[in-house]
C-alpha cells in the first residue's frame, strides 16, 4: 500500500504540473466563442456562450471546418486542429471566422466573432478545477493513509482519485489536450466510485454483504469503459457518443448516491444518526448539484445559475468530507489527530486561496499569467514563512507560558504522583511555578482545614519567597477549589521588571491551580486513610488483646466446675465415706474433658465439632455429676424423654448445660426451683432450662454479650460461651420471663434431632 501511495503521489505530480503549463498556456488565447473537446465536437462547459447561443451550438455539435478548410478525418485530431486555425485568423487579424457546423447529413454555415478567452471562464474551469482536483486527490490519499485495509476508505479513495483527476484534467480536454487519455480513466471510474460509497456509507448495505462481488463488478465495468474510450481515441474514432452516454451515468450515479444516503439517513438512528447529519452538508448539496449540471444541461436548463452553486460546493466538498469522516473515525482508522499535520494541511490550502487570489489581482493589473503565479505564489510561500517564524519568536519571547505549558503540566503532573502530604503538594506548586513565571513572590496557603489533616509530623506552614523587587505590588490571587469547596489559595507577586501577566499566564496558572486542588484533596483523603487505618490497627490490637483476655476467662470459667468436683472428691478421700466408683469414673471423664478442652484450642480458628448422636439423659447426667454440691437443697424438675437424642459435640454441649444450670441455680437463690424440660415441635425440638428466681430488666439479648452480668461477683462469660458454642452448632438461645420463670430455651433443628424409643423422665423432687 505504501508503494501505490507513492506512485499516486507521484503521479499527481506529473499530471498536475501538465494540466497546469497546458491551463496557463491557454490563458487569454484565441478563441471563436465555444470551446471544443478531444473530438472537435462544441462543449458544454464555458460562461461566455454568447456565440455558441446565438448559433444555436451545443454539445454534440461536430465542427466541420474553419474558412473553407476542413478539419481532418481523424477524430482525435479535430480538435488541435479548430484551436490552430482559430489562432490563424486571429493573427491574421480577422474578427470573425466562418465555420460548417452539424452533421455531414445536415451541415450549415456561421459566422463566430473572435475575442481572448475571458478570465472567468478559465478560472471557473482552469484554476478553480485544477485546484478542487488536488484537493480530491489529496483526499484520497489521506483515506488510503489513514486507514489502509479499511473497505469504507478503499472505496472513498477510487471515488475520490477518479473524480480528483476527471476534474483536473477537464479543462486540458478543451484546451491543450494532452492528458485525454487520463480525463477518459478517470471519467470510466467516476459512476462506480459514487455507487460504491452509497452502498459504504457508514457502513456497507446488506446487498454488499449478500453480494460481495458488487465491487469486482463495479470495477470491471469501469476498466471495461476506460478501455474502449482510451482505444477509440488512439485510433482516431470518435468517443462523443460513449462519453455522452457514461456523462449521463456519471450524473445518475450521482444521483443514487444522493437518494441512498438520504434513505440511510432517515432510517439511522443514534449515533449513527449524528454520524451521517456531520456528512449531509458536505455530500449531498454539492453532488446534487453536480449531478443537475450533468444531467440538466443536457436539456438546456438552468446551466449558468447551477454552475455558480455547483463549482463553489464542488470545491469544498473534499475538505468537507475528509473532515467528517477523519472526525467520525468511519474509515476505522483507531488513529489519533495530529495537530501539526491538521495545521499544515489547513495550511497548504490556504495557502493555495492565497496564490489564486494574488494571480487574479496581478493578472488584473496587467501582469502576464505566468509572471503573475510566480510571483503570487513565492510572495505566499515567503509570507507563510515569515509568520511562522513571527508567531514562533512571538509565542517564545512573549508568551512563553504557551510553550511551557505541556512541559509543565508533565512535570507536575508526575511529581504529584507520589506525593500523599498537603503541605508537600503545595511546595511542589511552588516550585512548579516558580520554574517558569519569574516573579518577586510566591506561595500557595492551604485552609486550616486542609492543614488540619497533616500527620503530626508535619510541617504547618508552605511558602517559597524571593526577595522583592522595587515596583507596584500587582499581585494574582487564584483560589484552588475541589467540588466547590475551597482548600488553598495561590498568591502571585508581580513579575520581574514589572511586566505585564498574560492570558496564557492565567490560564496554565489555572490549570495548575486545578491540578493543585485534586491533588491535594488527594492527599487529605490520604491522611485520613491513613489516621483511620492507625485508628483500625490500634481497634484491632485491643480486640487481640481482648480475646486473649476473654479466651483465658472462658478457660479459668470451665476448669472451674471439675475442680470443685476433685476439691470434694479429695476431701471425701480423708473422711470415712471414701470415693465410689461411680466418683472415680466422672473424675476419670472430666480429666478426659479438660485434655480435650485444652487440645480444642488449637482448632478454635477452624470451628471444627465432633458430632456424635448423645442422649439428652447423659447430657443432663454429666452436668448433675458437675454440680452435685450446688444442686444440694434446690427443688429439681426434669422432664427428658429417655429416647431423645440429639447430634451434638458431646463436650460443648455438656459446658453449655453446666452453664445454664448454674447460672439458674444463683438465680434461683437456697429456696428457689429450677428445671429441665425437652419439648418436640415441627422445627425440630426445644431445650430449655427455668428458675424461679427473680428475672432480669431490660433487653434479653443483652445477657449474652461478653462481661455483661447482673451478679455482684459474676464474670459475665457464662452465657456469652454458651451463645457462642451454640451458634456454632447451627442452633439458637434466647431468653424470656413466662408464667413468673426465667426460661433459658435452646431451639435445635430437625436435622441434628432424634427419637429412639418412647418414654419421659419427668421428676420432681429435692436434690
Amino acid at each position: 500500500m505504501g508503494r501505490v501511495t507513492a506512485l499516486l503521489s507521484f503521479l499527481t505530480l506529473v499530471v498536475g504540473a501538465v494540466a497546469l503549463h497546458g491551463a496557463l498556456t491557454a490563458y487569454q488565447r484565441p478563441t471563436a466563442g465555444v470551446l471544443v473537446d478531444a473530438n472537435g465536437v462544441v462543449s458544454e462547459i464555458g460562461l461566455s456562450t454568447r456565440e455558441a447561443k446565438r448559433h444555436g451550438l451545443q454539445f454534440p455539435t461536430p465542427l466541420q471546418s474553419v474558412d473553407g478548410v476542413s478539419l481532418t478525418q481523424s477524430a482525435s485530431r479535430r480538435g488541435d486542429d479548430w484551436d490552430r486555425l482559430v489562432s490563424g485568423a486571429a493573427r491574421a487579424g480577422k474578427t470573425h471566422v466562418r465555420a460548417v457546423v452539424g452533421p455531414p447529413s445536415g451541415p450549415r454555415e456561421v459566422e463566430l466573432r473572435l475575442h481572448l478567452l475571458e478570465p472567468i471562464v478559465w478560472w471557473s474551469y482552469g484554476g478553480a478545477l485544477i485546484l478542487v482536483g488536488l484537493l480530491y486527490i489529496a483526499a484520497g490519499l489521506v483515506a488510503m493513509r489513514a486507514s489502509p485495509g479499511g473497505r469504507l476508505a478503499r472505496s472513498f479513495a477510487k471515488l475520490a482519485f477518479s473524480i480528483g483527476f476527471f476534474v483536473l484534467t477537464l479543462f486540458d480536454l478543451h484546451t491543450t489536450r494532452r492528458l485525454v487519455p487520463v480525463f477518459f480513466a478517470a471519467l470510466a471510474f467516476v459512476p462506480g466510485g459514487f455507487v460504491l460509497v452509497a452502498l459504504r456509507l457508514p457502513d456497507d448495505a446488506p446487498a454488499l454483504d449478500r453480494f460481495p462481488a458488487i465491487e469486482r463488478i463495479v470495477d470491471a465495468v469501469g476498466l471495461v469503459v476506460a478501455t474502449t474510450l482510451v482505444g477509440l481515441w488512439a485510433a482516431g474514432r470518435p468517443t462523443t457518443r460513449v462519453q455522452a452516454f457514461w456523462t449521463i451515468a456519471m450524473g445518475a450515479a450521482q444521483v443514487f448516491f444522493v437518494v441512498t444516503f438520504v434513505v440511510r439517513f432517515a432510517r439511522a438512528r443514534g449515533t449513527r444518526r449524528a454520524v451521517l447529519r456531520s456528512l449531509f452538508l458536505p455530500m449531498v448539496p454539492p453532488y446534487l448539484a453536480a449531478a443537475g449540471l450533468l444531467l440538466f444541461a443536457r436539456l438546456g436548463m438552468w446551466k449558468h445559475e447551477i454552475n455558480v452553486f455547483a463549482f463553489p460546493a464542488f470545491a469544498l466538498a473534499p475538505l468537507a468530507s475528509v473532515y467528517a469522516l477523519v472526525r467520525h473515525d468511519l474509515w476505522d482508522s483507531r488513529a489519533l489527530l495530529t495537530r501539526l499535520l491538521a495545521k499544515g494541511f489547513a495550511g497548504a490550502v490556504a495557502c493555495a486561496i492565497a496564490i489564486a487570489i494574488g494571480t487574479i489581482g496581478s493578472v488584473e493589473l496587467g501582469f502576464p499569467i505566468q509572471m503573475a503565479l510566480f510571483s503570487a505564489t513565492s510572495t505566499t510561500v515567503l509570507g507563510a514563512l515569515l509568520v511562522t517564524a513571527a508567531l514562533y519568536w512571538t509565542e517564545r519571547r512573549l508568551f512563553p507560558s504557551r510553550a511551557e505549558y505541556k512541559p509543565t503540566i508533565e512535570q507536575l503532573s508526575a511529581e504529584l504522583l507520589s506525593i500523599t502530604s498537603p503541605t508537600e503538594v503545595a511546595r511542589a506548586i511552588e516550585r512548579t511555578v516558580a520554574r517558569w513565571l519569574p516573579c518577586d513572590d510566591l506561595r500557595l496557603e492551604l485552609n486550616e482545614a486542609t492543614e488540619a489533616t497533616e500527620a503530626p509530623s508535619s510541617a504547618s506552614g508552605s511558602k517559597l519567597r524571593v526577595p522583592p523587587a522595587v515596583g507596584t505590588d500587582a499581585r494574582l490571587t487564584i483560589p484552588v477549589e475541589f467540588e466547590g469547596r475551597r482548600v488553598a489559595t495561590l498568591d502571585v507577586g508581580q513579575k520581574r521588571g514589572g511586566a505585564l501577566f498574560t492570558r496564557d499566564d492565567l490560564d496554565l496558572l489555572s490549570t495548575i491551580a486545578n491540578q493543585g486542588a485534586l491533588a491535594l484533596a488527594h492527599a487529605v483523603a490520604y491522611q485520613e486513610l491513613e489516621q483511620r487505618r492507625r485508628q483500625q490497627a490500634a481497634a484491632w490490637r485491643g480486640e487481640r488483646e481482648a480475646l486473649v483476655e476473654t479466651v483465658a476467662a472462658e478457660i479459668a470459667h470451665e476448669i472451674r466446675y471439675p475442680l470443685n468436683f476433685f476439691r470434694h472428691a479429695f476431701e471425701r478421700l480423708g473422711t470415712s465415706d471414701g470415693l465410689e466408683d461411680e466418683d472415680v469414673d466422672i473424675g476419670r471423664e472430666e480429666v478426659e474433658r479438660l485434655e480435650r478442652l485444652v487440645s480444642g484450642l488449637r482448632r478454635v480458628a477452624a470451628h471444627r465439632l465432633d458430632r456424635k448422636e448423645v442422649p439428652v439423659v447423659e447430657l443432663w447426667a454429666r452436668a448433675e455429676a458437675l454440680l452435685r454440691d450446688a444442686l444440694t437443697g434446690h427443688e429439681l424438675h426434669v422432664q427428658v424423654p429417655a429416647g431423645a437424642y440429639v447430634r451434638c459435640d458431646l463436650d460443648q454441649i455438656t459446658q453449655v448445660l453446666v452453664n445454664l444450670v448454674a447460672n439458674a441455680l444463683d438465680a434461683a437463690g437456697k429456696d428457689g426451683a429450677i428445671g429441665i424440660e425437652w419439648r418436640p415441635n415441627a422445627s425440630g425440638a426445644e431445650l430449655s432450662v427455668w428458675d424461679s428466681g427473680a428475672g432480669f430488666v431490660g433487653d434479653p439479648s443483652r445477657l449474652f454479650a461478653p462481661w455483661y452480668t447482673t451478679k455482684p461477683r459474676g464474670t459475665g462469660l457464662g452465657l456469652a460461651i454458651s451463645h457462642r458454642l451454640i451458634r456454632g452448632h447451627g442452633w439458637t438461645i434466647s431468653a424470656a420471663r413466662r408464667d413468673g420463670r426465667t426460661v433459658f430455651t435452646v431451639a435445635i433443628p430437625t436435622a441434628d434431632v432424634c427419637v429412639r424409643g418412647a418414654g419421659d423422665v419427668s421428676d420432681a423432687r429435692v436434690a
